[in-house]
This record gives structure tokens, sequence and C-alpha cells, in this order.
């Protein structure tokens, strides 16, 4: 019987499943025949079709199918991947509704599918992966496409038609439909386009949006590399989804509209686009590589009141050039954000800025000066201006930065003198390496730990001088003695064997990744093995600490690594806290206990710095 249920029941040398026969009944006032000579099933009457058998069919060898005027519908499945079913296919004018699944995977059906007038819906998954038809007629009546109503026809050549009137165009409806031409006329009646409703079809000219959208969904139009011209989103929508239009062939400029809140990650990542990118000051939220490898655009506008520039935001966008015009409610700068862009001239920081992430400003070549840090800086992450070759004159640090990442400045060869802030701890591996015209560099306050001359990545280049204040203490011989004064493990004595061989669970899925400290504290790095925590500040590991944790526990309360005594810097903490934040971003939370008995709340972190600051 199971076989059965497949069409995989025996049958005789006429191809005919035996259980069905040559007739019956699908309806109350529909019955259906088969001839077998002429391999034709004609079904006749009036009304709806009722739920056919799954597979019904699939064993009949149809060389033409006749549906009767009078019907009204296809029942779900009637057809389903009936790899039999071959010819034309014509449906009667009649029709009203083709339902779910109807003729799913029917790959033998040729010619122009034409969808009768009165048809109001095109449900889901009804014509998915027929790739035998050579055109496509859309109902001028039609107001619903259900979801991957017409995915994958990739036999379907010419141009697409909607009328107005039509309402829903469901997810993944005309999915890999690559071979369709010509412009893309959505009309102002349609409210809703499901994810990738149009991702990888073949359209070589124009695209217009309705006008009655308010938000353009996950991926609706990815990778048309035809389509050309200008691209306008239209006056309601608010919200631009992931990849919307990542990898699209426009060729002429983006014209975005007041009221637009969120743009998604990758949302316009295509290299066509020319002429100025003007995002509006609606704008709250630019997502991770938005407008990546956007080579055309000349300039750019950004929004008032942004606060946080994420991730490879604008990261190879080569042709914009000009100042860069940073709003002053920017707060953070992630990682890449600006790296390999063509903006030329002086660089001004906003007054707020906290973060400069890793690469922000990397190998923009036509950066000549900063104007100044602001007060509230708090570290700048590696290579965050490295190979800025344009990059000249002295850098003068505030009191409030504590950290200069790895390669920071590395190949800036026209910097001239740099001044360090009281508060500056850790200076990286190559921080200022190729910086060839700096002879000498101020410190303030204390040492701040950095890479000599004699390691094998110096902070600073050869022969360059240090000015050191005479009451200066070296801060990394102040925190080795504090490690060592200290009543934690601070070697790996191999523990619980028993421990280390059972899984954890949840902490599995934080060992052997980089967590970095937030703000002030981003020279400090947290890596969890099997059962210890390594600590290392400025890319020296100080302390390895053993760990325990509730390998069931579930939820954010509960889900908590627990160690002895860990040394971060300013202070200590016992306890570590686990969630996840802003695209997912795995975060330690930890309570740091300064000496003089104070507290400070510092998270370690994967994701770039805004992720701290953002909620999904």
């Amino acid at each position: 019987m199971l076989f059965g249920l497949f069409g995989c029941e025996s049958k005789n040398n006429t191809g005919i499943n035996k259980d069905h026969g040559t007739e019956g009944s699908v309806g109350s006032n529909i019955t259906w025949d088969y001839d077998k000579s002429k391999k034709t099933l004609t079904i006749s009457g009036t009304g709806q079709m009722d739920s056919a058998e799954k597979y019904m069919w699939s064993d009949y060898k149809i060389d033409k199918l006749v549906i009767s005027e009078g019907i009204t519908s296809i029942a779900p499945n009637a057809f389903y991947s009936n790899h039999n079913l071959k010819g034309e296919l014509v449906l009667p004018e009649s029709l009203e509704e083709i339902c779910d699944f109807a003729f799913y995977g029917c790959d033998g059906l040729t010619g122009e599918l034409k969808i009768p007038d009165g048809v109001t819906k095109v449900s889901d998954y009804a014509f998915t992966r027929c790739t035998g038809f050579s055109d496509i007629s859309l109902s001028k009546n039609l107001k619903e496409i259900g979801v991957e109503a017409f995915e994958e026809m990739s036999g379907v050549t010419g141009s697409l038609v909607f009328t107005e009137g039509l309402e829903t165009i469901g997810r993944c409806a005309f999915n890999r439909c690559e071979n369709l031409t010509g412009d893309l006329i959505i009309p102002d009646s349609v409210t809703s386009i499901g994810d990738y409703a149009f991702a990888q079809c073949g359209f070589d000219g124009n695209l217009k949006l309705s006008k009655g959208l308010t938000e353009i969904q996950m991926a609706t139009f990815s990778s048309c590399e035809n389509l050309k011209g200008d691209l306008v989103i239209p006056e309601g929508v608010k919200s631009i989804g992931m990849q919307a239009f990542v990898r699209d062939g426009f060729d002429g400029t983006l014209t975005l509209p007041e009221g637009l809140e969120y743009i998604g990650v990758y949302a316009f990542s295509c290299h066509g686009f020319t002429g100025d990118l003007v995002i509006p000051d609606s704008v709250t939220m630019i997502e991770n590589s938005a407008f990546q490898s956007c080579e055309g655009f000349t300039s750019l506008k950004l929004p008032e009141g942004i606060k946080y520039i994420c991730e490879n935001a604008f990261m190879y966008c080569k042709g914009m050039t000009g100042e860069l015009h940073l709003p002053s409610s920017v707060v953070v700068i992630g990682n890449d954000a600006f790296a390999s862009t063509g903006f030329t001239g002086e660089l001004v920081l906003p007054k707020g800025l906290e973060s400069i992430g890793s690469g922000s400003f990397g190998n923009c070549s036509g950066i000549t000066s900063i104007k100044s840090f602001p007060e509230s800086l708090k570290h700048i992450k590696r290579w965050a201006f490295g190979g800025c070759s344009s990059l000249k004159g002295d850098l003068v640090f505030p009191d409030s930065l504590t950290y200069i990442g790895e390669d920071a400045f590395r190949r800036c060869p026209g910097l001239t003198g740099v001044t360090f802030g009281k508060d500056t701890c850790s200076i990286g591996e190559g921080a200022f390496a190729d910086c060839t015209a700096l002879t000498s560099v101020t410190f303030t306050g204390d040492i701040p730990d950095y890479y000599g001359a004699d390691e094998k990545d110096p902070s600073f280049p050869e022969g360059c001088t240090l000015n050191i204040p005479s009451s200066a203490v070296k801060l990394a011989d102040v925190w080795t003695k504090e490690v060592t004064g200290s009543s934690a493990t601070t070697t790996d004595d191999s523990g619980d064997e028993a421990m280390r061989d059972e899984p954890y669970y949840w902490t599995q899925a934080i060992t052997g990744f980089d967590y970095v400290g937030s703000g002030a504290y981003a020279d400090v790095v947290l890596l969890l093995d099997d059962s210890l925590v390594h600590v290392s500040i400025n890319g020296r590991e100080i302390q390895t600490v053993p760990y325990t944790a509730d390998k069931n526990a579930y939820g954010e309360d509960e889900q908590v690594v627990i160690t002895e005594e860990t040394f971060c810097r300013n202070g200590w903490f016992k306890d570590l806290k686990y969630d996840r934040g802003f695209d997912n971003d795995d975060r330690l939370h930890a309570t740091v206990v300064k000496d003089d008995g104070t507290t400070e709340e510092v998270i370690f972190h994967t994701g770039s710095e805004e992720c701290l600051y953002l909620t999904d």
C-alpha cells in the first residue's frame, strides 16, 4: 500500500494504474475520463474540483489534457510532480483559482502558459519547476500570487506583465526565472512582495516599484544582474531588507525617500550605481555591508542623527571622493566601515565618537589629515588608519584613549609626531610601523605597553625616540606584579581530566574565539578552551585561569562561566555571564572590581563594537 501512495503500484501494459481505471470523479459535478489510445485526459463538469489524490494521474501517459469550460478551480495536488503530463496546457476561461501544488513539477508541459482572466489567485507552488513552458501570460484580474507559484520556470522567456489590481506577490514567486527579459513594472496596487520574489531573474530593462509598498523584503530583487537604469525607491517605503538588491546590474542613480528608516545587510551591494548617494535624515539604521562595493557612487551624504556606522557599510566604495562629513551624532564607526574608499582631504571626527573599529579607514589613501581626536574616544582598533599613505602631520591623542591597536597607523609615511594621552595603556604590534617620517613620540602619563625594537614587530619605526616623563612607570610591570601576587591559578595544571573530556554543551559554542573587551578595555582579550580562560592584554597572555560551568544551563540568567579571580587590567572579576547580542554577537558580561572597591561593567564580545549598542 505504501508504494501505491507514490504512484508505484503495478501497472498493466498500457501504463494505466489498475486501481484508478480510466474514469472517475473529482467533485460532485466533475468527472474525468482517460482515453488510452489517444493518451488524453478529459476533465468535465462545473464548479470546483475536489482535492485529488496526490499522484492520482502520475502513471498515466498524458499527451493532451482537456479541462472543460465550467470548471472553476484546479484542486490542490491535482497534477503534483506528474512527469508524464506533456504538451500544451489550455485552461478554461471559467477558471477562478489554481490551488496549491496544482501543477507542481510538471516539467513536460510546453508552450505558452496563459492564465485566464477569470483567475484571481494562483496559489502556493502552483507551477513551481514547470521548466518546459516558453511564455507566460497572467490574468488581468489577478489579485494574489502565492509562495513559489512560478519558481524555477527556467524555460519562460520574454517579458512579464502585471496589471493594476494585483495586490500580493508571495515569497519566491518568480525566483530563478532567469530567462525573463524586458522591464519589470510592479503596479501601484501591489502592497506586498515576499522574500526572493524576483531573485535571480533575467530582466534586462528597468525596474519600477509600486507606490503601495511600505517595505522591500529580504533578497526580493537580488542577483538580477541585467537590470539597468535608475532605481527609485517609492515614498512610502520605510524598510529595505537584507540583500534586497545585492548584485543587481543598475547603472544609473539611486533615489532613497524621506521617511525611509532602515537599510539592511548588503541591501545595495552592487557595482553599477552612479552619482551622489544621499541617505535621508529619517534613516536611523544602516546595517553591515549595506553599500559595500558600490564603486560607482561619487559622493556620500549621511543622515543627521545616525549614531552607528556598521561594519563594512561603505567598504570598497572607491568612487566616493571629496571630504567625508560624519554627522556629530556618530558614536561608533564599525570595523572596515569606510575601508578602501576614495575620500580625500581632512577627516573631521565627531565630538562624541567613542570607537574607531578595525580597518575603519584602512587604505583610504586620499585622507591627508585628521583634525583632532575627540575627548570621548576610547580606542582605535587594528589597521584603523593603516595604509592611509597621504596622512601627514602630528597626531595628538586624548586622555580618554586607552588603546591603539596593532597596525593602526602602519604605512602612514607622512606622520611626523605622536603625543599620547595620560591614560593610554596599550600600543599594539606594528601600530606605527613604516611611518618613516616619525622620529619621536611623547608619553604624557605612565608608560603604556608597547612592542620594543627588540621584538618581532615593533610598535614604532626604527630609530624613533620615546619621550617619557621621569616619574612614569611601566604599566606592563604593574600588571605582571598584580597577577603574580594573586591567589588565582596562572598556569595550566592539567585540571580535572574527566571535566575536560566531558562536553560542555552550550560552552562549546564559546570556546576557541577571541572575546574582546568593550570600550576602554579593547586591549583585553579572553580566550576560552575546554577548561581554561586565557587572558591577554595587548596581544600578550598574562594569566590562565580554570573555569567551570553548568553544561545543562539554559537561558541568559543561567549560562554563567565561573572562574577564580581573573585579571582585567584595572581590577578583577570572577563570573562571566553569557548571552548573544545584535547580529549574533556572542557576549560575556563581567563585573570588574577595582582596587578602590568601585565596580565597572565590562562586556567581552566577538563582534564589531556597534553590536553592543544595538538590539535585533
